[in-house]
Parts: structure tokens; sequence; C-alpha cells
């Protein structure tokens, strides 16, 4: 069972995360955690933090995503003694962690999970651009609060990943921040997965006010509507497209095979650190094994962004994903 508490931002939503991640971290005694911060020109990965302090630098709702942080996460959970370690991740990066745990079962048991709903993230080219005339990321982050009522600003900026998103919307994480169809300015919905945990976290004393049936139905709709939207962009696409999608998985390794040795898409992928798809003896990828890669894809978009061809690969390969989803009756990024 899921507890829900709206709490209340005073007109500054990117504080009250970082005040209310500060308190998470220290209501579980974190050793460090893994959060998106400012992303400044020259240093826009997600950090590695072991001191809460360093969450002044927190900000989840910058638009830019230079890698999948899912990637960082089994080494920092590595060792004989692992340590308490949170992560605040993306929707699709989430995913990915939990598609990561099926294939490798590696312990998350010290591991709190945080999630926000994303607003969207720009390429990078843009958003440096953007950061220019704002003059900060700042700038640019309040620009995408403004609109997160309405479910964002104009969603053609953004990465192609991001405008056929599966779901913006934070679910999946042991802590996630809504904002997305909210008054940002005022309040921000909190949802604690599990009664356990929000016992621990002492919610009821943190949070201001108890949840808002009307703001959680704004909610709803609004991340209802964007995914919708989505789904339409996605056929769209796919339908201007279509002689030039792959008609199953052989077709796909055909035209990874036309790559060369090429593998970028391949390297940039945290699902492949976890199992790399194995090539037959003849070198030519294995069906079954580009099939596990497919399945489990998140749609994060981090292996177009990487590929130096610049080829469509979110549509190219969420077309073929599809046909495995509705082959295997699986939704990639869901528990089991």
């Amino acid at each position: 069972m899921n507890t829900q508490w709206m709490i209340k931002t005073q007109g500054d939503p990117l504080g009250t995360v970082r005040e209310f991640t500060k308190a998470v971290w220290e209501a579980f005694d974190l050793d460090r955690m893994v959060v998106p911060t400012n992303g400044h020109a020259k240093d826009t990965g997600p950090h590695l933090i072991d001191d809460p302090d360093g969450l002044d630098n927190l900000n989840p709702f910058a638009p830019l995503m230079p890698i999948n942080a899912a990637k960082l996460i089994p080494d920092l959970l590595k060792g004989d003694s692992p340590p308490q370690a949170g992560a605040m991740l993306r929707p699709c990066e989430m995913r990915t962690l939990i598609e990561m745990t099926k294939q490798n079962g590696f312990d998350t048991g010290n591991l709190l999970t945080m999630s926000v709903d994303c607003l969207g993230t720009l390429p990078m080219e843009e958003y440096q651009w953007r950061v220019e005339r704002k003059g900060s990321p700042k700038g640019l982050t309040q620009e995408a609060l403004q609109f997160s009522r309405q479910g964002g600003i104009v969603r053609y900026r953004y990465r192609s990943a991001c405008q056929v998103c599966i779901s913006p919307q934070a679910t999946m994480a042991d802590i996630n921040i809504g904002i997305l169809g909210l008054p940002v300015r005022q309040y921000a919905l909190i949802t604690i997965q599990g009664q356990p945990l929000a016992e621990a976290l002492n919610l009821s004393a943190m949070a201001e006010d108890e949840i808002d049936a009307e703001m959680l139905e704004g909610h709803q709709r609004v991340t209802s509507r964007l995914v919708q939207r989505s789904e339409n962009t996605r056929e769209r696409i796919a339908n201007g497209m279509a002689e030039l999608l792959p008609e199953n998985v052989a077709a796909l390794i055909d035209q990874l095979e036309s790559c060369g040795d090429c593998s970028t898409c391949l390297d940039v992928c945290p699902l492949c650190d976890i199992h790399y798809p194995q090539r037959a003896e003849d070198g030519s990828f294995r069906e079954s094994e580009v099939m596990r890669w497919l399945i489990s894809c998140s749609g994060c978009g981090i292996c177009e962004q990487s590929c130096p061809q610049h080829l469509p690969l979110t549509i190219i390969f969420n077309h073929v994903q599809a046909q495995l989803a509705e082959e295997f009756a699986y939704e990639a990024g869901r528990p089991s």
C-alpha cells in the first residue's frame, strides 16, 4: 500500500526537493547517493556524493540527461559490505534499473531509490545554447518548472526519446515526487512505496498537508495525457518511417551488422553492462541475445544521442520491442 502526502513548496520547488532529500538522507542514514546535478556545460553528469551538503547542487529538473544514471548503480553497491546508498533517477532510469536487477539479480537491499516526474530533456547542444541565453542552468530549470502544471514546454524541443517516452511519471521508486499537473510553486506530491518505509521516514511530520483529491486528479489527468501524446507521436513517426523500419529482430540485426565495428549503442546502454549481447562464432549477433536486450529497453534514448551516424534508434528499437512485448506479453520496467 502506498502512502501519499502533499508538501508545500513555498514558491521554491527545487529548494523544497533538496531539503526533502536531505531529510531522507538523514532518516535512512545514507552513506552516499547518486544524484542529478545543476547541469553546467562542463559538468553535466550525475554525481556520486558522500555528504548531504552535496545536495545543495541537486537538480532533478534540469532538462539534461547526458547518461542513464542506472549505469552507475552496480558499482555503487559493490563490495562485501555495501554502503547504505541512495539514487535519484528519472522514470526511464528507474525502469532501466528494474530491468538490470531482473537480468543480474544483484542485491539492491541497501539501495533507497527516489524518482521525480520528468519534464523532458534537451539534446546537449540545445541545452548548452539555452543555458547561455538564460545565463545559467537555474534559469532553464525555472522555465521548465513554470510549465509543469501543463505537462512541460513545447515537446518538439526535447530529445526524440522524450517525445515518445513510455511514461514521464515517477511511480516505481521507493519515494516518488510528483510535479506534473500540479501548481508546483505551491505543492508537490510525495508517494512512498509501502507503509513501513513511510513510517521510517515519518512523512506525516515532514509533510505539510494531506493529499488533495482535486490536485491528485489533475496530476493523473496530465500524466495520462502525456502518455497518450507520446503514443500518438510514436505512431505518427513510425508511419512516416514505415519503409525504413526493420520488420523483425532478424532485419534489425542486419541493420546492426551494417554498422561494422561500431558498437556505441551497446557500449552506452546500462543493460549491456549487465549482459552484453553475445555474437555467434562467425561474428554475427545471436538473435536471442538481441531479443533479450531489446525487450528490456526502457526507451531512455542514450543509444540514439550517442550514435555517431545519428540514426533514429529510439523509434527503430521501439518498433521491434513493441512486437516482442506483444509476443511475450512483457512490459519493460515493471517489477517481477
